[in-house]
């Protein structure tokens, strides 16, 4: 029999709008300002692998293309233990959340294992890219391999990351964030440029950096959370608890459509940069600062979306649908001021952003179409991400999974590819062509989405996945 972890006896206490906004806000800000080391990261690899060669940069990058859908379906499956421990939080059953954590470690520990072998096999697609440059290949290759090895460091710290944040404490997201920032900076140089009697790795250096900075950010947030009073109630890896085939398989009832949703969308924007490659390295390079731009503007909605996975978590774990959508709502609000904002900034500033991209005239008039279409790709981005946010704290994660696969591989890649290579419309669009695509993907997502809210707080419906005892 399934054991429910769902308490409706606690009284509903529903905070103002302004209360909300600001519990929000203080889960968000951490998160956010964590996003940015992140993001850092990957712009720091991209400057140093520059300085050491062109070949070494785009040696980093095709591998990274690569590297990324399978990255995130490893982060993917650990989010399902933010919206487990926040529902068990707002249950009022802490007790439990260690043994459920200690499950969810195992499962993601073993899967990143799967996954580090995948990523070495990855540099058998080169073989079917004959044009491809060999010293890239060879670099690219290089990478592949040292960030494969890092995957159980990648587990372990969004395990940790996703456990913290459950609970409410989304401070060492920040803290952890930029610890590892400031290890790979030194690291990207000593490997990168091989100091110290190390030889110079070029771009291979990037790989064996970031795997490095991963394994002692985890190990020192794990110690963090071993430590601090904050996680006096409940202690993880304290000690061993038994791994069932039914917890099992409850785990990836949830785990296993939110790893696949995270890896089919970023596996779609990567293999929109190979297809845009037979149309030059002009449409490349703007449709690569566009979506730079637009990756900085999405921390802030991607941010919000975690923000209100444990504020609606916590909400349906005490069966509080008024609070639950009290949090939506205040969510969605500070969404739409960040998307007004935003696009006020980009567009005012557009051709200075663009300017510290690129020098090239003709890659600047590209771009700043691009641009134009990145600021109306964020609105509906805004909304089907804080939905998600809002669908993970209810452990909805087939509708995530199923609306992913809709949007982005039945409307928006092939509207896309149609777009820009002409078969729909009188030329070829390139770049603008898989923008309108991504555009009209994400107002799928967002039209699907919002249904299914509107359907679970009208019926007050539970969707399955609340009723396992995870």
């Amino acid at each position: 029999m399934t054991e429910q972890i769902l308490s409706t006896t606690s009284a509903e206490v529903v905070p103002s709008f302004g209360t909300e906004i600001k519990r929000v806000l203080r889960l968000f800000s951490p998160i956010f300002l964590g996003q940015i080391a992140q993001t850092s990261m990957s712009v720091v690899d991209t400057v140093m692998a520059g300085a050491a060669g062109t070949e070494q940069l785009s040696g980093v990058a095709i591998g990274a293309a690569l590297f990324w859908p399978v990255l995130m379906s490893v982060m993917g499956l650990s989010f399902a233990i933010s919206p487990i421990v926040a529902q068990l939080r707002g249950a009022g059953k802490r007790e439990l959340i260690a043994g459920r954590v200690h499950l969810a470690t195992v499962i993601c520990m073993l899967y990143s294992l799967i996954a580090a072998g995948i990523v070495f096999m990855l540099p058998l697609l080169y073989r079917f890219m004959p044009d491809i440059n060999a010293e890239m290949v060879r670099v690219a290759t290089g990478y592949l391999i040292a960030v494969g090895l890092g995957m159980p460091g990648f587990a372990l710290f969004n395990i940790l990351r996703s456990y913290s944040e459950g609970l409410g404490n989304t401070m060492p997201t920040l803290i952890f964030g930029f610890i590892a920032l400031l290890l790979n900076i030194p690291l990207n140089y000593i490997f990168i440029f091989g100091k110290f009697g190390l030889p110079a790795l070029g771009g291979i250096g990037c790989g064996v950096a970031t795997s490095l900075t991963i394994y002692i950010a985890a190990f020192l947030f794990l110690i963090y959370v071993q430590r601090h009073k904050f996680y006096a109630n409940c202690r993880i890896y304290r000690r061993l608890y038994p791994v069932t085939l039914e917890g099992i398989k409850r785990y990836l009832h949830l785990g296993i459509p939110l790893a696949l949703s995270a890896m089919i969308e970023v596996a779609c924007f990567s293999l929109t940069s190979f297809l845009l490659s037979p149309f030059g390295p002009v449409v490349v390079a703007a449709h690569s600062i566009a979506m730079n731009i637009s990756g900085l503007l999405f921390m802030f909605a991607f941010s919000l979306a975690n923000s209100v996975t444990i504020r609606t978590g916590e909400a349906m774990g005490a069966m509080h649908w008024n609070r639950a959508k009290r949090s939506m709502l205040c969510t969605y609000v500070l969404g739409f001021i960040f998307v007004a904002f935003n696009t006020i900034i980009v567009l005012t500033l557009r051709h200075d952003i663009i300017g510290l991209y690129t020098s090239s005239e003709e890659v600047w008039q590209m771009a700043e179409w691009l641009v134009f279409l990145c600021v109306l790709y964020q609105l509906p981005d805004c909304i089907q991400v804080i939905a998600i946010g809002v669908l993970r704290g209810f452990k909805d994660s087939r509708t995530i999974f199923w609306v992913t696969i809709c949007s982005y591989w039945l409307v928006g890649m092939p509207l896309g590819f149609s777009l820009a290579y002409g078969f729909i419309g009188s030329e070829p669009m390139a770049a603008q062509g898989f923008w309108l695509g991504f555009i009209a993907a994400l107002v799928t997502c967002s039209l699907f989405y919002v249904s299914r809210l509107v359907y679970l707080f009208k019926h007050r419906q539970v969707p399955k996945g609340m009723h396992l005892s995870l």
